[in-house]
């Protein structure tokens, strides 16, 4: 009991980090997509006045921003990752739905299979950020020494390299 116990703790542990993970994610693409409507609305608001007409930079930047949206489609990775974070939400619902005295080994082979299929859905994780959702899931379960807390340089940078 004790080992279907620790793998138990053990598969509700990554779900948790996924779930994470996925919602960081998903509202990094948000603001990123928010922010180069945002952007592109302004400078296009910025050509009709008379000033700066004549600025081809402007021009240019509007269309460099509306072409990282297209390349880059943020909106439908910020989807994606909410999807993907709503898929980890239902297996830890699924794995906090059993009792203990409910336990065996067929449901923990059961939420693994779930979780290997997870993750052969998801897109390659940036390790930085998941090693960061380790460390706050980590600290929220009581065990904040468990993982080392990356860097400021590296927190900072989490969202774009991996």
């Amino acid at each position: 009991m004790d080992e279907m116990w620790t793998q138990r703790c053990g598969l509700l542990y990554k779900a948790w980090v996924q779930v994470r993970y996925h919602r960081r994610r998903q509202r990094f693409f948000d603001m990123v997509d928010k922010g180069t409507k945002a952007t592109t609305l302004l400078l296009g608001a910025s050509l009709f006045g008379e000033q700066l007409k004549n600025l081809k930079s402007v021009a240019t930047g509007i269309s460099a921003l509306g072409l990282m949206a297209l390349v880059f489609g943020y909106g439908d990775r910020k989807q994606a990752h909410k999807e993907l974070a709503e898929q980890a939400a239902g297996l830890v619902a699924s794995i906090e739905d059993v009792p203990v005295g409910k336990l065996s080994p067929e449901t923990i082979a059961q939420w693994a299979g779930q979780y290997a299929r997870f993750c052969s859905k998801a897109p390659p994780p940036l390790k930085t950020l998941t090693v960061l959702c380790e460390y706050e899931q980590s600290c929220l379960d009581g065990h904040p020494n468990h993982v080392a807390r990356p860097w400021l340089w590296r927190r900072l940078i989490s969202q774009v390299k991996g």
